[in-house]
């Protein structure tokens, strides 16, 4: 049934909303549903805008590529990122480039952009390309591998060396498993939207905090190496120690804490759930696999007309499976999306997960079709219709150097290995920080 009607305030119109108990709303059916899934029902059913009422909050729903092309660039002045965000994630982002807002949020982006300049980009390919192939000297043909906890630790340690000038195997930090502790907090929370004060000593509050201390601890010694010259080089903390903004030990704490969990988690995801689509579909991995063999290294970075095959299935990758999978915002005043009134302080959900998997923009848009991309194609697409790397002022100021890395490590590894999955099982996934597995991913490595 497709159910569009709206009610009206006065002259003002207000987006539909599905049937619901009183005083309760929406707030049960949310937490008992899977949020992805029951989004894109909602999307389906009500149309562009949709409204729930979440624990006394209203919660909106914009897929309109329009709406969400004004929430992030055109009026994105009015829209900050939400109470409730800011909230559990403070103990671990503090006030970094992710969660700042206004006047400091514009001196942390200013003080980060040259650290991923495009100059810098061959400076970091070197550092990216050694540790891949670490990785791949590691794993032998037959050889079946958990890819996302191969590409987690791939990443983190690439992120570390390229980064901060770190080589992780030397240190005793225990990174992994406190990112791992961090984001199992996140996906309960993602899940229930059930959030316990940090200071209320539960098992949970206990290993999460435990594992926010381990990070700190790192990123003490990161600092301390640093001011001391023991790290020399063109590092992020180098360039931020030397310039002319005054980051005190909090301020480089934050950002380091963010770019750590930010630069190498979604590159991950990102190459996980590439790995599995490609095991999945061996005659499009045969296609990317010819061309890497054949084509020498620079054709791939070059300034083409075209995307190659590996920027055709990340890009395929990045619709499907987007590490993100959603952004949230509060609009300061009250706005309007698809005609229908926004009132300031609510929630705006604003979901790649859904708009990426509409069929007004993609055919078939739930098949794998690295093919779909095109330069062409992509310019077509309405701004507001991909965005996995969010857009406008806010948009990820790491992407060039996730797209670098993630390519990179896909052409070293395909010029070297097939992938393979011993099942059909579809890749389920679960919402947290970011977009995980749900089970883990394994895949055979065959030459």
């Amino acid at each position: 049934m497709n159910n569009r009607t709206t009610t009206h305030s006065g002259t003002r119109r207000t987006p539909p909303e599905p049937p619901s108990p009183p005083i309760i709303g929406h707030t049960y059916e949310f937490f008992r549903r899977d949020p992805l899934d029951w989004f894109t029902e909602l999307n389906e059913t009500y149309g562009p805008v949709v409204q729930l009422r979440v624990a006394g909050q209203r919660l909106i729903l914009p897929t309109e590529p329009d709406d969400i092309e004004r929430v992030l660039l055109t009026n994105s002045e009015n829209y900050e990122k939400g109470g409730f965000q800011k909230m559990v994630t403070r103990s671990l982002l503090g006030d970094g480039l992710v969660i700042a807002e206004g006047e400091k949020w514009r001196a942390k982006r200013q003080g980060i952009e040259p650290v991923f300049h495009p100059k810098r980009m061959e400076e970091y390919q070197s550092v990216i390309t050694s540790h891949t192939q670490s990785t791949i000297d590691r794993i032998s043909s037959g050889e079946t591998v958990n890819i996302e906890q191969e590409m987690k630790h791939l990443t983190l340690n690439i992120i570390v060396d390229a980064l901060f000038g770190v080589d992780l195997s030397t240190e005793d930090w225990d990174l992994e498993p406190a990112f791992k502790r961090i984001l199992a907090h996140f996906e309960r929370i993602s899940q229930t939207y059930l959030y316990l004060p940090e200071w209320i000593p539960t098992p949970e509050n206990r290993a999460y905090r435990s594992a926010i201390s381990t990070l700190d601890s790192a990123v003490e010694d990161l600092i301390a190496a640093h001011r001391v010259g023991d790290v020399d080089g063109p590092t992020v903390l180098n360039y931020l120690l030397e310039s002319d903004e005054d980051w005190d030990t909090k301020d480089l704490r934050d950002e380091i804490v963010t770019l750590l969990l930010a630069g190498h988690e979604t590159t991950a995801l990102m190459l996980t759930f590439t790995g599995d689509l490609l095991a999945r579909h061996p005659e499009v991995q045969e296609t990317v696999a010819r061309e890497v063999r054949e084509k020498p290294l620079s054709y791939f970075f070059g300034y083409n007309d075209e995307y190659s095959e590996p920027d055709k299935v990340i890009q395929e990758s990045l619709r499907l499976y987007p590490p993100v999978y959603g952004i949230f915002r509060q609009p300061i005043e009250d706005d309007q999306l698809s005609g229908f009134h926004i009132p300031s302080g609510s929630i705006i959900a604003l979901n790649q997960w859904v708009v990426h998997r509409d069929s007004r923009w993609y055919q078939s848009p739930t098949q794998f079709n690295p093919q779909r991309w095109s330069k062409q194609f992509e310019k077509s697409l309405p701004a507001g219709a991909f965005f996995p790397f969010a857009a406008g002022p806010r948009r990820c100021v790491g992407e060039r150097f996730a797209r670098l890395e993630a390519k990179l490590i896909l052409i070293d590894v395909l010029r070297e290995f097939r992938i393979t999955r011993s099942t059909d099982e579809s890749l389920d996934v679960v919402p947290s920080l970011t977009t995980q597995p749900a089970e883990s991913v394994s895949v055979t490595f065959r030459d």
